[in-house]
């Protein structure tokens, strides 16, 4: 169970124009959420848009899981530290080099510093799936929950502040991690569909499961009264934590 903080709700921000994305922004105003800014928004808006959020007061989760050699992933986390974002992801298969080099440059500037998450396996794999890549690059066929856990644990020696992890490996990781800041995709409130996500949960069982944060996306992009459903998931995780 989740006893030592509160749940929070990210909100995805998965629009093709900046635009339709600060309508949303501008219609949740006031509540207490986290705005995830993936490729797709960030490509279309630039550092600008984002610049744009955090002079709304706006909190920022930049979400464009850096992975190169470790120079050009230290000048990039650099970049995103400027912007004023609270945080930002990376590829913990970039390896040890890579995310100490983005570590250690953030280090230098730690009134700005965003936290570090690292990426394992993406909550789309399902084990087929990942079975294919892991054969591809090994020979030998693996399980997202085994490939995951081997580079969580090396999370944070190498660095990094917390995870994004998958609903399914969030219960392990909690238990052996527990001071982790997890970060949790693929939530769909009751009656969602899991659309391609291929490990999912509701907001209340992420909440009671150890999650730091929830990620919701279509769901609130598609609702006829978003403000409203984020309301109903921020009760969820509240009723979730009184019964906890």
């Amino acid at each position: 169970m989740n006893l030592h903080r509160n749940t929070e709700l990210i909100v995805a921000l998965d629009f093709p124009r900046p635009d339709r994305a600060l309508e949303l922004v501008d219609e949740l105003r006031g509540k207490p959420v986290i705005f995830k800014v993936g490729m797709e928004l960030f490509l279309a808006g630039g550092p600008d848009f984002v610049r744009e959020l955090v002079h709304r007061k706006a909190r920022v989760f930049l979400d464009l899981k850096l992975h190169d050699i470790p120079n050009t992933v230290a000048r990039a986390a650099q970049q995103v530290a400027l912007l004023k974002v609270e945080m930002f992801t990376l590829h913990l298969s970039g390896g040890s080099a890579m995310v100490r080099a983005a570590a250690d440059v953030l280090s230098e500037i730690d009134l700005l510093r965003p936290r570090i998450l690292g990426v394992g396996v993406l909550t789309s794999f399902d084990d087929v799936r990942w079975a294919e890549v892991t054969k591809a690059l090994t020979g030998h066929a693996a399980t997202p929950d085994d490939s995951a856990g081997g580079m969580i644990e090396h999370a944070v020696a190498w660095g990094a502040d917390g995870v994004v992890c998958s609903a399914l490996e969030l219960v392990s990781i909690r238990k052996q991690y527990p001071t982790l800041y997890t970060v949790v995709p693929g939530i769909r409130p009751a009656g969602f569909s899991a659309d391609d996500q291929a490990r999912v949960m509701t907001p209340a069982q992420a909440r009671l499961a150890g999650a730091d944060a929830i990620v919701v996306g279509r769901p609130i992009i598609e609702a006829k009264n978003p403000r409203s459903l984020c309301e109903d998931i921020m009760k969820e995780l509240s009723d979730a934590a009184i019964s906890a």
